[in-house]
Protein backbone atom coordinates (compact mmCIF):
# COMPACT_ATOMS: atom_id res chain seq x y z
CA UNK A 1 0.00 0.00 0.00
CA UNK A 2 1.52 3.04 -1.04
CA UNK A 3 1.64 6.26 1.38
CA UNK A 4 -1.46 8.10 -0.63
CA UNK A 5 -3.55 5.29 -0.29
CA UNK A 6 -2.63 4.83 3.45
CA UNK A 7 -3.58 8.87 3.86
CA UNK A 8 -6.96 8.37 2.24
CA UNK A 9 -7.80 5.85 4.50
CA UNK A 10 -6.56 7.48 7.58
CA UNK A 11 -8.69 10.95 6.43
CA UNK A 12 -11.95 8.44 6.02
CA UNK A 13 -11.22 6.50 9.12
CA UNK A 14 -10.90 9.99 11.09
CA UNK A 15 -14.25 12.03 8.81
CA UNK A 16 -15.93 8.62 9.68
CA UNK A 17 -15.42 8.45 13.47
CA UNK A 18 -16.25 12.15 13.81
CA UNK A 19 -19.20 11.60 11.79
CA UNK A 20 -20.38 8.84 13.83
CA UNK A 21 -19.66 10.91 17.62
CA UNK A 22 -21.32 14.08 15.68
CA UNK A 23 -24.15 11.93 15.38
CA UNK A 24 -24.67 10.50 18.85
CA UNK A 25 -24.21 13.68 20.11
CA UNK A 26 -26.88 15.41 18.01
CA UNK A 27 -30.41 13.56 16.98
CA UNK A 28 -30.40 16.27 14.02
CA UNK A 29 -28.67 19.40 12.69
CA UNK A 30 -30.09 22.40 10.84
CA UNK A 31 -29.02 21.34 7.52
CA UNK A 32 -30.64 18.09 7.47
CA UNK A 33 -33.99 19.70 8.10
CA UNK A 34 -33.62 21.91 5.46
CA UNK A 35 -32.16 18.87 3.02
CA UNK A 36 -35.47 16.97 4.15
CA UNK A 37 -37.61 19.84 3.31
CA UNK A 38 -36.72 20.50 0.08
CA UNK A 39 -36.62 16.71 -0.80
CA UNK A 40 -39.87 16.16 0.29
CA UNK A 41 -41.22 19.45 -1.11
CA UNK A 42 -40.79 17.42 -4.45
CA UNK A 43 -44.09 16.16 -6.20
CA UNK A 44 -43.32 14.42 -9.09
CA UNK A 45 -44.38 10.54 -9.88
CA UNK A 46 -41.96 9.85 -11.58
CA UNK A 47 -39.30 11.24 -8.84
CA UNK A 48 -40.77 9.67 -6.49
CA UNK A 49 -41.30 5.67 -8.58
CA UNK A 50 -37.68 6.06 -8.63
CA UNK A 51 -37.12 7.23 -5.36
CA UNK A 52 -39.04 4.16 -4.14
CA UNK A 53 -37.79 1.77 -6.75
CA UNK A 54 -34.12 1.94 -6.11
CA UNK A 55 -35.00 2.08 -1.43
CA UNK A 56 -36.62 -1.71 -2.46
CA UNK A 57 -33.16 -2.57 -4.10
CA UNK A 58 -31.85 -2.04 -0.41
CA UNK A 59 -34.01 -3.72 1.27
CA UNK A 60 -32.82 -6.90 3.22
CA UNK A 61 -33.96 -9.25 1.18
CA UNK A 62 -33.12 -7.92 -2.00
CA UNK A 63 -29.55 -7.32 -0.15
CA UNK A 64 -29.41 -11.34 0.15
CA UNK A 65 -30.81 -11.84 -3.15
CA UNK A 66 -28.34 -9.40 -5.06
CA UNK A 67 -25.15 -10.98 -3.05
CA UNK A 68 -26.25 -14.49 -3.89
CA UNK A 69 -27.13 -13.55 -7.91
CA UNK A 70 -24.04 -12.21 -7.81
CA UNK A 71 -22.13 -14.89 -6.14
CA UNK A 72 -23.95 -17.85 -8.13
CA UNK A 73 -23.17 -16.18 -11.34
CA UNK A 74 -19.50 -15.53 -10.63
CA UNK A 75 -18.87 -18.79 -9.46
CA UNK A 76 -20.63 -19.96 -13.04
CA UNK A 77 -17.84 -18.00 -14.65
CA UNK A 78 -15.32 -19.68 -12.54
CA UNK A 79 -14.27 -16.25 -10.45
CA UNK A 80 -13.79 -18.19 -7.28
CA UNK A 81 -12.07 -15.02 -5.73
CA UNK A 82 -14.54 -12.75 -7.25
CA UNK A 83 -17.09 -14.51 -5.49
CA UNK A 84 -15.63 -14.71 -2.16
CA UNK A 85 -15.44 -11.25 -2.34
CA UNK A 86 -18.52 -10.29 -3.37
CA UNK A 87 -19.86 -12.48 -0.38
CA UNK A 88 -17.65 -10.30 2.07
CA UNK A 89 -19.84 -7.25 0.89
CA UNK A 90 -22.32 -8.60 3.83
CA UNK A 91 -19.93 -7.09 5.94
CA UNK A 92 -21.24 -3.96 5.11
CA UNK A 93 -24.54 -5.28 6.67
CA UNK A 94 -23.00 -6.41 10.02
CA UNK A 95 -20.80 -3.25 10.27
CA UNK A 96 -24.24 -1.29 9.92
CA UNK A 97 -25.67 -3.11 12.65
CA UNK A 98 -22.74 -2.69 14.88
CA UNK A 99 -22.74 1.21 14.22
CA UNK A 100 -26.29 1.66 14.68
CA UNK A 101 -26.07 0.28 18.28
CA UNK A 102 -22.79 1.96 19.14
CA UNK A 103 -23.93 5.60 17.71
CA UNK A 104 -27.94 5.08 19.06
CA UNK A 105 -29.07 8.16 16.74
CA UNK A 106 -33.00 7.82 16.74
CA UNK A 107 -34.91 7.83 13.47
CA UNK A 108 -36.69 11.18 11.71
CA UNK A 109 -39.92 11.41 13.52
CA UNK A 110 -42.37 10.06 11.32
CA UNK A 111 -40.24 7.11 10.26
CA UNK A 112 -42.31 3.98 10.23
CA UNK A 113 -40.36 0.55 11.09
CA UNK A 114 -40.72 -2.19 8.23
CA UNK A 115 -41.48 -5.15 9.84
CA UNK A 116 -39.78 -7.19 7.25
CA UNK A 117 -36.07 -5.78 8.39
CA UNK A 118 -34.52 -8.91 8.88
CA UNK A 119 -32.50 -6.66 12.00
CA UNK A 120 -36.20 -5.07 13.13
CA UNK A 121 -34.17 -5.03 17.30
CA UNK A 122 -31.86 -1.68 15.64
CA UNK A 123 -34.39 -0.24 12.71
CA UNK A 124 -35.06 2.14 15.23
CA UNK A 125 -31.77 3.86 14.81
CA UNK A 126 -30.47 6.38 12.35
CA UNK A 127 -26.63 6.49 11.82
CA UNK A 128 -25.42 4.98 9.32
CA UNK A 129 -28.22 4.18 6.56
CA UNK A 130 -27.61 0.71 6.28
CA UNK A 131 -29.19 1.20 2.46
CA UNK A 132 -26.12 3.64 1.48
CA UNK A 133 -23.64 1.43 3.50
CA UNK A 134 -24.49 -1.39 1.45
CA UNK A 135 -25.07 -0.20 -2.14
CA UNK A 136 -21.44 2.16 -1.62
CA UNK A 137 -19.87 -1.04 -0.71
CA UNK A 138 -21.66 -4.07 -3.27
CA UNK A 139 -22.17 -2.01 -6.31
CA UNK A 140 -18.98 -0.02 -5.59
CA UNK A 141 -17.13 -3.41 -5.45
CA UNK A 142 -19.55 -4.94 -8.37
CA UNK A 143 -18.57 -1.95 -10.26
CA UNK A 144 -14.82 -2.60 -9.78
CA UNK A 145 -14.98 -5.42 -11.07
CA UNK A 146 -16.68 -4.82 -14.09
CA UNK A 147 -13.87 -2.69 -14.61
CA UNK A 148 -11.35 -4.86 -14.33
CA UNK A 149 -12.52 -7.72 -16.21
CA UNK A 150 -15.34 -6.20 -18.87
CA UNK A 151 -14.69 -3.99 -22.17
CA UNK A 152 -16.22 -1.91 -24.54
CA UNK A 153 -20.37 -1.29 -23.70
CA UNK A 154 -20.56 -3.94 -21.13
CA UNK A 155 -18.07 -2.22 -18.46
CA UNK A 156 -19.72 1.20 -19.57
CA UNK A 157 -23.29 -0.21 -18.58
CA UNK A 158 -22.25 -1.82 -15.40
CA UNK A 159 -20.06 1.19 -14.13
CA UNK A 160 -22.44 3.61 -14.63
CA UNK A 161 -25.62 1.35 -13.49
CA UNK A 162 -23.44 1.18 -10.34
CA UNK A 163 -22.68 4.56 -9.86
CA UNK A 164 -25.90 5.98 -10.90
CA UNK A 165 -27.36 3.52 -8.06
CA UNK A 166 -24.57 4.50 -5.21
CA UNK A 167 -25.38 8.26 -6.51
CA UNK A 168 -29.42 8.01 -6.04
CA UNK A 169 -29.91 5.69 -2.67
CA UNK A 170 -28.82 8.71 -0.91
CA UNK A 171 -31.75 11.14 -1.77
CA UNK A 172 -34.22 8.31 -1.86
CA UNK A 173 -33.02 7.77 2.09
CA UNK A 174 -33.81 11.19 2.83
CA UNK A 175 -37.19 11.09 0.80
CA UNK A 176 -38.80 8.72 1.95
CA UNK A 177 -38.04 10.29 5.74
CA UNK A 178 -36.13 7.23 6.80
CA UNK A 179 -32.75 9.49 7.46
CA UNK A 180 -31.28 12.48 7.46
CA UNK A 181 -29.02 13.84 5.66
CA UNK A 182 -25.92 13.52 7.84
CA UNK A 183 -26.93 9.69 8.09
CA UNK A 184 -26.41 8.78 4.28
CA UNK A 185 -22.93 11.38 4.35
CA UNK A 186 -21.81 9.16 7.36
CA UNK A 187 -22.23 6.13 5.37
CA UNK A 188 -20.54 7.29 2.57
CA UNK A 189 -17.79 8.15 4.15
CA UNK A 190 -17.74 4.40 6.41
CA UNK A 191 -18.76 2.63 3.42
CA UNK A 192 -16.38 3.94 1.08
CA UNK A 193 -13.53 3.34 3.51
CA UNK A 194 -15.03 -0.64 3.69
CA UNK A 195 -15.02 -0.81 0.08
CA UNK A 196 -11.07 0.42 -1.08
CA UNK A 197 -10.30 -2.04 2.18
CA UNK A 198 -12.60 -4.90 0.21
CA UNK A 199 -10.58 -4.10 -2.99
CA UNK A 200 -6.82 -3.84 -1.20
CA UNK A 201 -7.38 -7.35 0.47
CA UNK A 202 -9.16 -8.82 -3.39
CA UNK A 203 -5.94 -7.46 -5.07
CA UNK A 204 -4.02 -8.80 -2.86
CA UNK A 205 -5.39 -11.80 -2.96
CA UNK A 206 -4.75 -12.48 -6.46
CA UNK A 207 -1.81 -11.28 -6.89
CA UNK A 208 -0.84 -14.09 -4.14
CA UNK A 209 -3.08 -16.47 -7.04
CA UNK A 210 -0.22 -15.66 -9.66
CA UNK A 211 2.33 -16.78 -7.32
CA UNK A 212 3.82 -19.91 -8.31
CA UNK A 213 3.46 -22.91 -5.86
Amino acid sequence: MDLKMETVIVLLLSCGIALSIAAHLFAVFPFDLSVTHELQEVNNPAFSAVMRGVTFLGDPWSEVALILAVTLFLLYRHMRIEAIFVMATISSVVLTAVLKVLVGRPRPPLYLSNLADLFLAIDRYSFPSGHVLFFVVFFGFVGYLGGVHLSGWLRILLVSLCGALIVLIAPSRIFLGAHWASDVIGSYVIGTLLLIILILLYQHRVRESCLPD
